[in-house]
């Protein structure tokens, strides 16, 4: 969980009546998201009542969880490694990014993946990541992604679906 905007007050000594705080909560699993909600709710109104305030909290589901379906990762997994030559697919650690394709995965199976973008040999320590004023993209893997999305396409289709 992060806040990342807190908002109240009109001078620095004078206690004002309300405050919001906005952020943002991320999780791997349904269970997980529960228990951040539960939690951050529970010590918010404590805090509050310990100080003879109340607290309103208020949770937005902005993007749902981004979840490969795995019998689909297996199936095309094959293609992704055939499109980018050997050694040039990796298995990634789960994420907390957030990502609207997850509302597609909720109508049918998905299989997001990432592209990577940074220059040939470049130390992945000093490559800024998205988000981030300092970020650039080598342009030159958006033909890598291109081919594998064309591949991907080709494949499931041929496989009957």
């Amino acid at each position: 969980m992060t806040i990342g905007k807190i908002d109240g007050g009109v001078r620095e000594n004078i206690i004002p009546d309300d405050v919001t705080m906005l952020g943002t909560i991320r999780y791997l699993d349904a269970a997980m998201r529960q228990d951040i909600h539960d939690r951050l709710t529970r010590t918010a109104q404590k805090i509050a009542e310990s100080a003879g305030a109340t607290a309103e909290v208020k949770i937005e589901e902005r993007v749902a969880l981004t979840d490969n379906d795995p019998a689909l990762v297996a199936r095309m997994l094959p293609t992704l490694q055939r499109t980018a030559g050997d050694g040039n697919v990796l298995a990634a650690a789960p994420s907390l990014g957030g990502e609207d394709f997850s509302y597609y995965q909720r109508q049918i199976p998905g299989f997001f993946f990432w592209l990577g973008i940074r220059t040939a040999g470049a130390d992945p320590a000093l490559f800024a990541q998205n988000h981030s004023p300092r970020f650039r993209i080598d342009e030159a893997g958006l033909a890598l992604g291109v081919r594998a999305l064309a591949h991907l396409a080709v494949d499931y289709l041929q496989q009957g679906h």
